[in-house]
């Protein structure tokens, strides 16, 4: 799907500029993004604790999260379906900073056994949390009817572990690409153009081994609730 999109999005750039004359917008984008993430964790026996190998499973999420960003973007001249400020566009969005995948950090405790034998046991509480960050969309925009167009587009971002130094082992950091598309409605005043959309992006799943052969299988989803403003050349 993300190559599909990719090899449409490119060729259809490459056949429109080269065929109708365009104009390009820069501007700022403004986000709510609610996000959730389920995943599992499997954990091998604990050399330091003692441990047996489990499996644990958990489901967070983060329904408050403002993301400024901006974006670049090419449009064609004519429009056959939109008014004036919605024609068909290809952009491109970055997004600053980062935000936490959970609004609380996740903790759970597991019995722990010493490893010299002796016996002895008690427990041990383990504290995790992850943050994406580097958000980058590549889209196309087509007019539906007079403001209300319809988005398709490529996202990529990273996912930074962050287990507390008791873990067992560290996980690392990946990078998850996803398809995104949404819907809205968008027009232009003088030369600002404005947008508000509703977009969701649908990840691919994430799959991290630690240091110490513990895995992490889980899945990610972002909505948005967002507005645009930018200034048309």
């Amino acid at each position: 799907m993300k190559k599909l999109i990719i090899t449409v999005l490119t060729s259809i750039m490459l056949t429109s500029s080269a065929a109708m004359a365009g104009s390009y917008a820069i501007g700022a984008k403004l986000s709510n993004a609610f996000i959730d993430a389920s995943g599992t964790e499997t954990t091998t026996a604990g050399d330091v604790t003692g441990g047996a190998a489990n499996t644990n499973s958990a489901s967070v999420s983060n329904d408050m999260v403002l993301i400024p960003s901006i974006y670049a973007e090419y449009m064609l001249d004519s429009s056959v379906w939109g008014s004036e400020g919605n024609e068909i566009t290809f952009g491109i969005n970055y997004t600053f900073g980062e935000a936490d995948v959970s609004d609380k950090v996740k903790r759970r405790q597991e019995s722990a056994e010493d490893a010299d034998g002796n016996g002895s046991s008690g427990s041990m509480t383990y504290d995790a949390q992850a943050s994406i960050e580097n958000y980058m969309n590549y889209y196309v925009e087509i007019p539906l009817a007079s403001a209300l167009y319809a988005k398709a587009g490529f996202s990529q971002l990273d996912v930074i572990t962050e287990e507390d130094a008791d873990h067992e082992g560290s996980y690392g950091n990946a990078t998850l690409d996803g398809t995104n598309f949404g819907i809205g409605l968008k027009g232009m005043t003088g030369n600002y153009s404005w947008k508000i959309a509703y977009e969701v992006t649908d990840w691919d799943s994430l799959s991290l081994t630690s240091t110490t052969s513990n895995k992490i299988a889980a899945d990610l989803d972002v909505d948005e609730l967002s507005l645009s403003v930018g200034y048309r050349f």
